[in-house]
């Protein structure tokens, strides 16, 4: 009972963290914050400096440490000794301009403007953006004056330090644990949407949808690791290869999923079936020996080949066998000899990039942020004279991460919500701990790490840890009090809500727009999937770019679910309903996309001459184009306009195929099946929208 209980937990931690990517990051986080606060807090102790001193080098180590976000190791070392610059000009800024007064406050605009500004130059523009904006808003804080600039300036380096520190030596990347992390992610996210498929008890589609959506995103984070990592040098595979085999494992078990799902609950599996299911959770084991593998391909081989292609079940059966091939591939990927495959390399966009038309968006997005964080400093200076740096800091942060007004609206929300509930833990835990400085570093400890474990689940964790985190410094600093976090709440709310006017009011950009933006782009890459996915299937034998394709393809509708969350928070029940409906119709058409794609890459592998009839290529073409239709359809129903209903695939196509079968290759039947469900799907979601 224990093991397996063990065993849920872990399989739970590996679904929810894909490669222990979030632990990673909020570990090393936490380490280079640990790293330069003991130097930091040993040196002030040394030479009787204020502890101030440390906390600015500190704050520095946890931001460079979150902020460099490069691809590339060499890159992010670069980038965070470059860091250094900008740190202590800002923080030299803040210093000189400090005793001026209210010319502090324009300078601290300056930094902020260029801070967004400098995002348009990438990763790295954007980490340099950012740690010279916390640079100046800590001087502030701490009352940086110039002649502490030297001990600061020390402070910054040995906080740089420690992130490089932990980033190469103490706990630097590894690719090769990271890609065998990511495999048993996509491993034990298969067990659990098979688990749910299985349960003939229980049909929850909404769980269903969720672990298909987790198995989606998984596989995408191993493509992504296969931008940043050769894997020829790394395994015994190479990039194109090591792609398509987990396109083809993810592709096999979204199907085998689909097959279990369409079964009628109410009847018991055949024998077979079982034996397929069960020979493939024995491949998604971790560890399995060769003799294992070897008995799981031969009972699924066994049992498919007994199995009625014309019955449900039987179907399903061939597919789990397709399953088990496919993931007994990824397992040999550190075992087989270097080979190529027919999948083509992702291809490699030299066209310079559409030139946009009036000002560039960090251009825009700078100007929102030097407007917002003007009006916040006047509010929050009327709110208090001592603390306006609060207002400030949210007016800005409400921008970081988000382009539409629905976007920053949210973020807004979750900015509020977080600091309040945030004061209230921060109120009960500093009259439980009191003045007790290893407890409460200890504390301080814990909040960085659960910040940033937690700030992609949602915005309000990351700032409910930094607002009790910061309860913990002003108890260490001696100058806790509860009328200060309720300032703090007083700031937030008005920062908050001044960035809120500003997204509104200065270069508004629409949440609907920017949906619909989206929307169209993803169906300009499903319009690609289907074209390459026909031409593959009718012309079998060739090269083909429908693993690149179909990856294009998962990012856009990525980048739909991202610009339609705050819809789904939208002000009414319609419009909440409305882009949910939408949002679910367009992720269930990316099933048989899925499945078209599979088919026209398996045609690439095939001979050349086992390709369909002519009569049945154009079926297939036909039913294609009734497809493309469909897709514009959805288009205008989305943009708003009045558009017809969608035609069903005919069923005279399906037949052209089937009745042909013995001359027609089995990617030709697939891609009929394929298309006549994206059909219904994408007519689903031209209903719905």
């Amino acid at each position: 009972m224990l093991l397996k209980s063990l065993t849920a937990t872990t399989r739970f931690l590996a679904i929810s963290d894909p490669g222990r990517v979030r632990l990673r990051s909020a570990t090393s986080t936490t380490l280079s914050v640990i790293v330069a606060m003991t130097a930091l807090l040993t040196y002030t102790q040394l030479t009787d400096r204020p502890v101030t001193v440390a906390m600015l080098g500190t704050i520095v180590a946890m931001q460079s440490s979150a902020a460099v976000k490069d691809k590339q190791q060499r890159s992010r070392v670069v980038t965070t000794v470059l860091l250094f610059f900008p740190s202590i000009g800002a923080v030299t800024l803040a210093a000189l301009l400090t005793p001026i007064g209210k010319v502090a406050d324009v300078g601290f605009i300056v930094v902020l403007f260029a801070a967004v500004w400098v995002r348009r130059y990438g990763p790295r523009g954007n980490a340099l953006g950012m740690v010279a904006f916390i640079s100046y808003f800590f001087a502030l804080f701490l009352k940086a004056t110039p002649h502490q600039l030297p001990t600061l300036a020390l402070s910054v380096a040995v906080g740089l330090s420690a992130t490089l520190l932990v980033r190469t030596l103490i706990l630097p990347i590894r690719p090769r644990v990271e890609v065998r992390r990511l495999v048993h992610a996509l491993r034990a996210v298969s067990i659990s949407v098979l688990e749910v498929a299985s349960d003939r008890s229980e049909r929850d589609s909404d769980l269903l949808r969720k672990r298909l959506d987790a198995l989606g995103e998984t596989a995408l984070m191993i493509d992504d690791w296969l931008d940043r990592n050769d894997a020829s040098q790394l395994l015994s595979i190479t990039n194109d290869d090591l792609s398509f085999r987990v396109f083809d494992a993810q592709i096999a078990t979204e199907q085998l999923v689909s097959a279990l799902w369409a079964m009628d609950p109410n009847k018991p599996w055949p024998t077979g079936l079982g034996q397929a299911v069960t020979a493939l959770g024995s491949c998604l084991q971790n560890n399995p020996s060769e003799d294992q593998l070897r008995a799981a391909r031969k009972l699924a081989v066994a049992a498919a080949s007994k199995a009625d292609p014309s019955k449900p079940a039987g179907v399903a059966t061939m597919v789990a066998r397709r399953a088990v091939a496919a993931h007994i591939a990824i397992h040999h990927v550190t075992t087989e000899a270097l080979r190529t495959t027919k999948a083509a390399e992702a291809p490699k966009d030299s066209a310079e990039p559409a030139k946009q038309e009036g000002l560039d968006p960090s251009t825009k997005a700078a100007i929102q942020v030097a407007v917002a964080t003007s009006a916040a400093t006047i509010l929050g200076e009327l709110i208090s004279p001592d603390r306006w740096y609060w207002a400030v800091l949210t007016a800005f942060l409400v921008f970081t991460g988000a382009s539409t007004r629905g976007e920053i609206l949210t973020r807004a929300g979750h900015r509020i919500v977080g600091t309040i509930c945030g004061v209230i833990a921060g109120v009960l835990l500093a009259a439980l701990v009191g003045h007790n400085p290893p407890l409460q570093i200890a504390l301080l400890l814990i909040c960085v790490f659960c910040a940033f474990y937690l700030v992609t689940v949602a915005y309000a964790w990351l700032t409910f840890f930094v607002t009790v985190l910061l309860a913990m410094l002003y108890g260490l600093l001696g100058v806790f009090s509860v009328q200060v976090l309720e300032l703090r709440i007083a700031e937030t709310a008005a920062g908050g809500l001044v960035g809120i006017a500003s997204a509104y009011f200065i270069f508004s950009t629409g949440t609907r727009s920017t949906l619909i933006t989206k929307v169209d782009d993803y169906l300009d890459r499903m319009l690609e999937v289907i074209d390459e996915g026909i031409a593959s299937v009718t012309a079998p034998g060739g090269t083909t770019e429908l693993v690149s394709s179909t990856r294009r393809l998962d990012n856009a509708l990525k980048e739909v679910t991202t610009a339609g969350k705050p819809l789904e928070m939208g002000p009414t029940t319609r419009s909440r309903r409305g882009a949910k409906r939408l949002l679910r119709a367009l992720q269930v058409s990316n099933r048989p996309a899925h499945a078209l794609a599979r088919a026209g890459v398996n045609a690439a592998r095939a001979e050349s001459d086992t390709g369909p009839s002519d009569a049945t290529s154009a079926a297939l073409r036909d039913a294609a184009d009734q497809v493309r239709s469909t897709v514009e359809i959805v288009r205008r129903a989305v943009s708003g306009e009045a558009a017809p209903a969608p035609e069903k695939v005919s069923e005279t196509m399906i037949l052209d195929v089937m009745q042909t079968a013995t001359s027609t290759s089995g990617p030709a039947r697939a891609a009929v099946r394929a298309l006549s469900t994206l059909n219904r799907t994408l007519g689903e979601a031209a209903d719905r929208v």
